[in-house]
């Protein structure tokens, strides 16, 4: 290496590397997709470009001044630069599409803007290797050198100059057509590239981004749900008061029959959280109940506890808070507000794989088992992508799962969303309307509801909404609010819900302490 790595030879690595890196890539996408194909860069399509450009142009300067320490300190800034913006246009919703879908056209298989990770991660791994196994005293000596020197190009190093100038010089063209100049500005999705309407195409709606509140995070980050005991959102005031709810009218409330604390502390993880949910199984007649920290208790139907667990919550995708669970046959199916899932099932002791159970559990009284082990699904919705969820009920009749998402600044519309428990992979997604026969105040919506507990019976999605202390009553197929209840006053903050034969069985918290509370079914 000590011997190959003599001056021509690093010219001739170093011109190389600019030619792959400005030369060809920006060349390309300039030439044959703007000039020939007629395919405009967007912003940042541009902020790529630009990092290549001075990358190629300081790799230029290594030609023409020698290996300074400047340089390549600017080399590496460059190509941060450029993977950040990369990998933020990969990050884009429209990338992360199915097979096939993204921005623009492809170059071999690959989306134009995804190749920008690969040349800037080539560039750093290139540069590090370089300087890792440089040996050369006089090309080291370059680094720190007080004086300038000027040194000659080769006929390659010309040529490679050259049609780097000439690639800069076509895109400051193709940029001044496209976008114009200050205080005009690129655009998301531009127009094809033409001399024809060049001014008309011209437009400084960027500069309105900065009317907008300064947000380091952006519309990725959604304001937490409520979760009862956890967690509350800040951006959603609540009123408890059912008559100021969207409804018109509503029927009247089904009568308490029984209330009394939970005779156990339902925690999770470290001891922390408290009840989540409540599932009936009437085959067995029994009750699962979880916890905000993973844990999950299974009782009779007099509330004894019998077996429970608690799931080793931090290894794994990431359950941040348990909100809801159903039973799936004699699985339990429980899920976190980002919508991914974790299944608990009762098994004889005797069948218990022990290192798997000490895998999956952080503590277990016994006879419980993950059937999926370590696997924690998760549902991946498009409509809801923007919304938490705080449901989940099982439809007998369909065999499918459901979930309602909550409203939030991001996603203001109430999404029944459609799981198939074969796979845990969305089948179906609605937006939540008023029926025909349910009649809404005028200038209210349904999204306006927010719910926090729910179960399903006959077809019906029957959801309890925290905002206005309302129970509706969802058909399944349409995603239609049919009818609507007054909530009795129940003790706590409601966040289960079940159908137990003729009764609703009601988990609330209140205080550090879990409610179990049984109404009328109305139904």
């Amino acid at each position: 290496m000590k011997d190959f790595l003599t001056q021509k030879y690093f010219d001739i690595l170093i011109a190389t590397a600019v030619l792959l890196v400005l030369g060809i890539p920006v060349g390309i996408a300039n030439i044959y997709l703007g000039y020939i194909i007629g395919e405009s860069p967007c912003t940042l399509c541009w902020n790529e470009r630009i990092g290549m450009v001075v990358v190629g142009m300081l790799g230029i300067f290594i030609l023409r001044y020698g290996l300074r320490a400047k340089y390549l300190v600017m080399v590496f800034l460059s190509a941060a630069y450029g993977l950040f913006m990369t990998l933020r246009h990969s990050s884009f919703d429209g990338t992360q599409a199915d097979v096939g879908m993204g921005f623009g056209g492809a170059i071999f298989g690959a989306h134009t803007y995804t190749w920008g990770i690969f040349v800037y991660w080539a560039v750093i791994i290139a540069m590090s290797l370089l300087l890792f196994f440089m040996r050369n005293e006089n090309i080291a000596k370059e680094l720190y050198a007080k004086e300038l020197k000027i040194k000659e190009f080769s006929p390659y190093s010309k040529f490679v100059v050259g049609l780097s100038l000439f690639v800069i010089l076509s895109n400051g063209l193709q940029a001044f057509i496209s976008t114009g100049i200050p205080p005009y500005s690129g655009k998301g999705e531009p127009e094809r590239f033409s001399f024809e309407y060049v001014t008309q195409r011209w437009t400084s709606h960027v500069w309105d981004r900065l009317a907008k509140p300064i947000s380091f995070t952006g519309s990725s980050v959604v304001d937490s749900p409520f979760v009862a005991g956890e967690s509350a959102p800040k951006k959603f005031a609540f009123n408890s008061d059912e008559n100021a709810g969207v409804a018109v009218s509503l029927k009247p409330a089904p009568a308490v029959l029984e209330s009394k604390e939970l005779p156990f502390q339902a925690v999770g993880l470290f001891e922390h959280g408290n009840a989540a949910d409540i599932a009936y199984n009437s085959e067995k007649n029994q009750f699962a109940i979880t916890s905000t920290q993973a844990g999950i208790y299974f009782t009779d139907d007099k509330f004894n506890l019998r077996e429970n667990a608690i799931l080793d919550k931090p290894n794994g995708y990431d359950i941040p808070l348990t909100v809801a669970s159903t039973f799936v046959g004699n699985q339990v199916v429980s899920t976190a507000y980002n919508k991914t899932l974790w299944i608990v099932e009762q098994t004889p002791q005797s069948k218990i794989d022990e290192f798997k159970e000490w895998n999956v559990f952080r503590k277990t009284s016994g006879g419980l088992m993950a059937p999926l082990y370590r696997e924690r699904p998760w549902v991946n919705t498009v409509r809801a992508k923007k919304a938490y969820i705080l449901t989940l009920a099982y439809d007998k009749d369909s065999k499918y799962m459901y979930m309602l998402s909550v409203p939030n600044p991001a996603s203001q519309k109430i999404i029944l969303i459609k799981v198939d428990p074969k796979d845990n992979t969305l089948s179906g997604e609605l937006v939540v309307k008023a029926g025909e026969n349910f009649a809404i105040k005028d200038k209210r919506k349904i999204s306006e509801y927010y719910i926090t507990a729910g179960d399903i019976k006959d077809g019906k999605f029957v959801a309890y909404s925290k905002n206005f202390n309302t129970l509706l009553v969802i058909d399944l197929q349409s995603a239609m609010v049919e009818d609507a209840y007054a909530m009795p006053k129940i003790n706590g903050e409601i966040s289960g819900l079940t159908f137990k034969g003729d009764k609703i069985v009601i988990l609330s918290h209140k205080d550090s302490k879990d409610y179990v509370s049984e109404i009328q079914n109305p139904f």
